[in-house]
């Protein structure tokens, strides 16, 4: 049997992305039955980085005709004439012409629309754009829109779906009445500690690289890793700094690292015009070796996120043993028993207090090794791949009523 893993994107994209890498890694590593699995790639740079591990793969190319065709497809009048023509999508002519019995989908990809009999599995990340609409990111160019049309698209033919906490599994049934036998819990491994171990680099590396960003070394320096996006709610902590500043407390450093997109100008601008630039630093995109010394090095992540609970940089963060604060409404249950410092993010001095609390080593060393432990357990490895088999035993079984 042939599958296709579909990983789209660069690693420019930033988390998303290296998060489906991982998964791609993983379920090549999967020697069960017969699966002979081809990575289908969309940019150049992903397949310099397949080639390096001797992965087998092939690029699909979005191009302009593959975006134009798109568009038609999603207008009724058109979709109906392309078909009655027997124009069919770049897609469905690339997952036909390579003869895959069924494509996994490792996150959400309008993609997914064009595989026609073709039988895909697809990865659902989040409802953000439902439980946060109010956000330009969400709603700005029809993005609501076409989230919707492309989730009802997912959840009316994936043969299964997967979602990375029993929360997006709820919100899923709550939302979309979706069958809970068709919806399978596997929870994200991020990438970063794989690049880590694989490095074998020393520590002096990662403080070579660490002391290139010229940070000042008497701080206690807290780093926010994430892109721009107006949800990601960077302004809250720019300001905690201000309240900080005006009471003269001088201890503390907030880093942010990430691509310059969504609310990049406008926070850049609010940090000078208030004075801040020496209490926050923006690094912007920075390297994962580049990332990896800033967990090694600094003191703690923050993360005043509206839109969780799944996101990379607690499991990261559990890897490394930094504490994280985290927005104290979307933690978990699983996620409650000290693993992470809950802040309020309707107040900025909240954070501030907490910081004060949490600066006492002390208090986190017995936080951050349980954090530790308990990514080993939900960060499992052979479980994750245990549940791909048991997905993909179910197809095989099921195709073989026709094959």
């Amino acid at each position: 049997m042939k599958i296709g893993i579909y990983l789209e994107g660069s690693p420019k994209m930033g988390g998303g992305f290296f998060q489906s890498l991982k998964a791609s890694l993983l379920l090549l590593n999967i020697k069960s039955f017969d699966f002979n699995f081809e990575v289908i790639i969309t940019h150049k740079e992903t397949k310099t980085y397949l080639e390096k591990k001797n992965i087998k793969n092939k690029i699909f190319q979005i191009s302009k005709l593959s975006n134009y065709l798109s568009q038609l497809f999603e207008i009724d009048y058109f979709r109906d004439l392309l078909n009655k023509i027997k124009i069919d999508h770049p897609f469905y002519k690339f997952i036909k012409k390579n003869k895959y019995d069924l494509v996994i989908f490792l996150g959400p990809s309008q993609m997914s629309k064009f595989c026609k009999e073709i039988a895909f599995i697809s990865n659902i990340w989040d409802l953000d754009h439902k439980k946060n609409s109010q956000f330009p990111e969400h709603n700005s160019n029809n993005v609501y829109e076409q989230k919707e049309k492309l989730l009802k698209e997912i959840i009316t033919r994936a043969f299964r779906i997967i979602v990375p906490h029993q929360s997006n599994k709820k919100d899923l049934i709550n939302f979309y009445k979706v069958d809970d036998t068709k919806i399978i819990v596997q929870n994200f491994i991020p990438m970063l500690p794989t690049i880590y171990e694989e490095n074998r680099q020393d520590k002096k590396y990662y403080n070579n690289l660490f002391s290139n960003f010229k940070l000042p070394s008497n701080k206690i320096i807290i780093f926010y890793p994430a892109q721009f996006w107006a949800h990601k709610n960077h302004k809250y902590i720019i300001d905690a700094a201000e309240i900080l500043k005006n009471e003269n407390n001088t201890k503390y450093l907030f880093v942010f690292c990430g691509g310059k997109k969504g609310n990049f100008k406008y926070i850049k601008d609010l940090i000078t015009k208030r004075k801040l630039d020496n209490i926050i630093k923006i690094l912007t995109f920075i390297t994962d070796d580049e990332l990896i010394s800033l967990y090694l090095n600094t003191n703690g992540v923050v993360m005043p996120t509206y839109c969780g609970p799944t996101n990379l940089p607690i499991y990261e963060s559990f890897y490394f043993k930094k504490i994280i604060f985290y927005t104290k409404d979307l933690i978990p249950n699983d996620l409650i028993n000290n693993h992470l410092i809950d802040i309020d993010i309707t107040s900025p001095k909240d954070f501030c207090n907490q910081l004060e609390i949490y600066s006492d080593v002390s208090k986190i060393e017995k936080i951050v090794e349980n954090n530790y432990e308990y990514f080993k357990l939900i960060c499992d490895e052979d479980i994750f791949k245990k549940n791909y088999e048991n997905i993909l035993g179910e197809f095989v079984y099921l195709s073989n009523r026709w094959k």
